[in-house]
């Protein structure tokens, strides 16, 4: 490609935070500088499990395979290759990987949608969510060549920068937001599309700890009892699903010496969505906290 192309793909995904469908063109814009017939911006993690998937390319009638939770667990050579953050795997990886691994569903879902060759990188990665980009070839693409993981390696770099500037241009509004709830509700956190903390009042904060009723996990929370947390997890994913913008789901936690600064009453609350075309890092829905007397 020359390299008046790749700077208007580099352009396409860094204007990406500030556009309408602008990450939708973004992975097009890769697709395209690559020769590839299909390209995935990929988020997995959280309450949803796959908060974010930017998909282009294939036809719609490949939904089924797109969205399917299941063929991105362990039988997904793409997602079980992967290794350490802007990392780059491809081939031979997946080769690797298929060795070793039943992927007999995945192997199904490629071939009908004809992906079985490519390259990924994740763009953000720690122990509980994932953001990966993945060139996705097929028989009329070919292989992965020298020249197309070159040109992927440096497209994903701007693609990781773009992915940071969505996360602090929602993390600002995050925090405006916050104020509002410190006033009405005390101790309050806001949640975003992959489960993680986009901001929290003061009153939130300090009741993150030991002995408190909630752990800080990374850039996650959790209550202390398996039971409780598996409750409010399933009540999260429910609420992001469904868009019931305005509902709110209620749940009481501790009792016993497990939680010695005693009750609590938990309430999450389906936030209005701000637009359409993020990542999911605004926030979704607000945790608030306050105590049973």
């Amino acid at each position: 490609m020359s390299e008046r192309e790749l700077r208007r793909a580099e352009l396409r995904i860094l204007n990406a935070p500030f556009e309408e469908r602008g990450w939708e063109l973004a992975v097009e814009a890769v697709a395209e500088a690559t020769g590839s017939h299909a390209a995935q911006l990929l988020g997995i993690g959280g309450p949803m499990c796959l908060p974010l998937n930017v998909f282009v390319g294939p036809p719609a009638a490949h939904r089924r395979y797109i969205e399917n939770v299941d063929l991105h667990g362990p039988c997904n050579w793409r997602v079980g290759s992967t290794t350490t953050p802007m990392a780059i795997q491809h081939e031979a990886d997946y080769a690797r990987y298929r060795g070793s691994h039943d992927t007999a569903d995945y192997d199904d879902a490629v071939s009908d949608m004809d992906i079985q060759y490519g390259c990924q990188s994740a763009l953000l990665l720690d122990s509980r969510n994932m953001i990966g980009l993945a060139l996705l070839r097929g028989r009329r693409d070919g292989a992965t060549t020298s020249e197309v993981l070159s040109v992927f390696a440096s497209l994903r770099h701007h693609m990781a920068r773009a992915v940071r500037m969505q996360i602090a241009l929602d993390g600002e509004a995050s925090e405006l937001m916050v104020g509002r709830f410190e006033a009405l509700s005390g101790a309050t956190l806001l949640l975003d599309r992959h489960g993680c903390i986009a901001a929290l009042t003061p009153a939130a904060e300090a009741l993150i700890g030991e002995g408190g009723p909630l752990l800080l996990r990374g850039v996650t929370v959790e209550l202390p009892k398996r039971a409780e947390n598996a409750h409010l997890v399933s009540l999260m994913a429910r609420l992001l699903r469904a868009q019931a913008v305005g509902e709110v789901a209620p749940m009481r936690i501790g009792c016993d010496a497990d939680h010695p600064r005693g009750q609590w009453r938990l309430f999450l609350t389906r936030l209005p969505d701000r637009r359409d075309h993020g990542l999911g890092f605004e926030p979704h829905l607000a945790l608030t906290l306050k105590p049973v007397a």
